[in-house]
């Protein structure tokens, strides 16, 4: 009985203990003492990815790949091409109205594989399956923005966007602390191709520009804040690709223990 009691407890404790929503703590490790690079009020430099993205979403067909990434103090991520005019633009929480003067912004890549760990299962659990041991992430792109907006009456607000990838499959995992401010200028993705710019996609973020209420709400993923999404054009067939070997290894440790326990198996395990 008394254990009966100690599980239902555990269980409460772990359903309710992000009623409050995300904390900065509880963000992707940011700042300089991290590698991060930082500017306050602007946009960091222009830099390189630790490796290629392909197939990113709707310019991965025209074999476009993202090389740069960029953070503005706006409220922008994106995605370059060296020697195309092929951007995406991936606007978290995009705002020109309002002075930016103490906007703190940070980016860098890392494979820190604790990191790869975190971001692959946060996003398995929103898209069962989708990486595995065979096809992991291989590179994180982390851009924070702190004290967003902030200046006079404004608290600011902050956030985070987890780029996520192997170069074939790549999402994002965007992160709210807080907002204070009522509505963005607009949310989504967004795509400069062959010099022609395309307006944000309200349906990778929810909310649209209604943004104050982002913390609280449940999108796909069991923390409030916390939206995870794909960027990359079409899914590849995982099951028969890159985590066919996951599936394959789950045959072969069945075979092996009816054979331990005298059992018939059978004739696929001779495969």
């Amino acid at each position: 009985m008394e254990s009966l009691l100690l599980i239902r407890s555990i269980l409460v404790i772990l359903s309710t203990c992000y009623t409050n929503g995300l904390s900065l703590s509880d963000l992707y490790p940011y700042g300089t003492e991290h590698g991060d690079t930082m500017r306050n009020g602007s946009t960091l430099p222009v830099a390189p990815l630790l490796a290629p993205i392909d197939n990113l979403v709707r310019i991965g067909p025209a074999g476009v790949t993202g090389t740069r990434y960029r953070v503005s103090e706006e409220g922008i991520f994106g995605i370059r091409s060296d020697g195309t005019a092929n951007d995406i633009y991936l606007n978290v929480l995009y705002s020109t109205s309002g002075i930016h003067d103490n906007t703190k912004v940070y980016g860098r890549t890392t494979t820190d594989p604790v990191l790869l760990k975190r971001a692959m299962d946060q996003i398995n659990e929103a898209f069962p399956n989708t990486f595995c041991s065979t096809s992991p992430p291989t590179q994180l792109i982390i851009a924070t923005w702190i004290d967003f907006l902030k200046f006079d009456s404004n608290q600011g607000s902050n956030f985070q966007l987890i780029i996520v990838t192997n170069g074939r499959i790549t999402f994002g995992i965007a992160l709210y602390v807080n907002v204070s401010i009522t509505s963005a200028d607009e949310t989504g993705i967004g795509f400069l191709i062959n010099d022609v710019y395309e307006q944000a996609d309200p349906s990778f973020f929810p909310f649209g520009t209604t943004v104050m209420d982002a913390p609280s709400m449940m999108l796909n993923s069991n923390i409030p804040g916390t939206y995870v999404f794909p960027l990359y054009d079409i899914p590849p067939d995982t099951c028969s690709s890159g985590c066919f070997p996951c599936k394959s290894r789950l045959v072969q440790l069945a075979c092996e223990a009816m054979r331990s326990n005298g059992e018939d198996v059978p004739a696929s395990c001779n495969n």
